[in-house]
């Protein structure tokens, strides 16, 4: 994780795949098909790195975004280990990069985020239906440019518009 926040962001592809390799994952598929043209790419990553269930990455106009990996999964819900793990996870990062700001009040475990050298670290934790911890490090400027492309694109497809 450190190579994430604390190393260099991959600028080119071949930078990521040279990541991608130290961080022992692969990429796969694409997992938006059904968005050819859009802007945003999320392809699932293959790895034999024990305790991730489930991870992929995300690109913005060519760029690498985001990765996120899936640890502590079950599949039933609320388990404890899932719950010792995030919080693990939790005092590591909040150690480590100080207090995170909570994107939500109304969840038992709301989710955390940490902004650290221009990336973002974010932690969902999910138990309802089976148990997980999703953990994402993302450039913070590319993601702030794909979400406000996504709110533009609904905010302009949008047919309850004000009169002029």
């Amino acid at each position: 994780m450190a190579q994430l926040v604390e190393g260099t962001w991959p600028g080119s592809d071949k930078e990521r795949v040279s990541l991608f390799e130290r961080l022992l994952v692969e990429s796969g598929e694409r997992l938006n098909q059904n968005l050819e043209g859009s802007p945003s790419a999320s392809h699932t990553l293959s790895t034999e790195v024990p305790g991730i269930s489930f991870a992929s990455w995300s690109s913005y106009n060519g760029k690498f975004m985001s990765i996120h990996f899936h640890v502590y999964s079950f599949p039933e819900a609320k388990t404890s280990v899932t719950r010792l793990g995030h919080d693990a996870v939790w005092a590591i990062l909040t150690n480590l990069y100080g207090q995170p700001t909570r994107l939500s009040n109304n969840e038992e475990v709301p989710p955390s985020s940490w902004k650290v050298n221009g990336r973002t670290i974010d932690t969902h934790f999910f138990d309802r239906r089976d148990s997980s911890l999703m953990l994402s490090i993302s450039d913070g400027e590319l993601s702030a440019a794909a979400d406000a492309e996504v709110a533009r694109d609904s905010h302009d497809s949008d047919p309850i518009k004000p009169s002029r």
